[in-house]
């Protein structure tokens, strides 16, 4: 067995030095000082409280979930069989993870709880797939999961179809409440999220910014 020749502190040194090094790299590849397309999807207080610099909004256990799919994106890319393309409406720009050779985007997300697949979380990828879909107006998508541990023949891919018309309906509201928000910098003119008017749901439960956006809301009136 080998012997612990370094003290905790300076152990702890070289995991915050990896944060660092996921985080700026997150932030690269998707600067939060400005609204994206998939802010139109996940939650759009969220986003003005990063632009506003009101802290850290990406909780601990959220960081090596994103990493792990950056990773897989760039492994897929240096195997030749994606390619990112970026995208805008309206302004907003977008990333979309591979684009197949009609055209097609495909959302690539990475899970480590197959479970997950069976819950409302994943309206919101098939949401995020919506919008790619808009930008590049094709009607259709595939939304692809990896899944570390599983077969590769077993990991689920599934092809949408959406309603431009419909989708570019709810896409325009969201952008506008999103930039008249950042105007008047102000979150609260936003919902909790864009899925629920309450904070019992995923995204609320899982946020650093909960506190805050409770207290204030509680001042409003908001139900919770």
């Amino acid at each position: 067995m080998g012997e612990i020749v370094s003290e905790k502190s300076q152990a702890r040194e070289i995991t915050e030095k990896v944060r660092r090094i996921m985080l700026e790299k997150i932030y690269s590849r998707e600067p939060p000082n400005r609204i994206w397309l998939s802010d139109t999807v996940y939650c759009g207080r969220k986003k003005i409280f990063r632009i506003l610099g009101l802290g850290e909004a990406i909780p601990e256990r959220a960081i090596s979930r994103i990493w792990l799919g950056i990773v897989v994106g760039e492994a897929l890319q240096g195997l030749g069989i994606a390619r990112e393309l970026p995208v805008e409406y309206r302004g907003i720009r977008g990333r979309i993870d591979v684009v197949t050779d009609t055209g097609e985007p495909i959302e690539v997300k990475t899970t480590i709880n197959p479970y997950t697949l069976a819950t409302n979380y994943t309206t919101t990828h098939t949401e995020q797939l919506s919008r790619y879909c808009l930008a590049t107006g094709t009607e259709t998508g595939i939304l692809f999961y990896y899944l570390p541990g599983a077969e590769i023949s077993e990991m689920p891919a599934t092809r949408y179809r959406f309603n431009l018309t419909q989708v570019q309906d709810e896409t325009d509201v969201r952008i506008n409440m999103l930039e008249k928000a950042l105007a008047e910098q102000d979150p609260f003119t936003l919902p909790p999220t864009w899925h629920s008017k309450t904070f019992n749901n995923w995204e609320c439960r899982q946020c650093n910014y909960r506190e805050l956006c409770m207290a204030k809301s509680k001042q409003t009136g908001l139900i919770i």
